[in-house]
């Protein structure tokens, strides 16, 4: 029974995700990627649905020094602390609006 709840609760955040991404995509901004979820505006992002999965979302991109974004849905924007957030990476919504510039590394 136990492994049955946690294959459904693994459904609903696949699904959950899938829609994140399928929207992200629609937006010109947005990239296909190897390597991340997707890229925006060449820079690499990570999708974090809600504050559960925002940790492993920034331990990614730690692997590029906080360069990069984290793709969130809007409505649960009040779950993230945005000031600790924005010192760390940028933000974008469901629709790949830019809710907060991400850092650009210096050349």
């Amino acid at each position: 029974m136990m492994k049955m709840k946690n294959c459904c609760k693994f459904l609903d955040w696949w699904k959950m995700n899938s829609e994140l991404y399928d929207l992200l995509m629609k937006s010109d901004k947005t990239q296909q990627s190897d390597q991340w979820d997707l890229l925006y505006n060449n820079l690499p992002v990570v999708i974090a649905e809600d504050a559960n999965s925002l940790q492993a979302a920034l331990d990614k991109l730690d692997d590029v020094g906080g360069y990069g974004y984290v793709a969130t849905w809007k409505k649960n924007l009040f779950a993230f602390n945005t000031k600790l957030l924005s010192k760390r990476c940028g933000l974008i919504d469901e629709n790949g609006g830019l809710l907060k510039a991400a850092r650009v590394p210096k050349n």
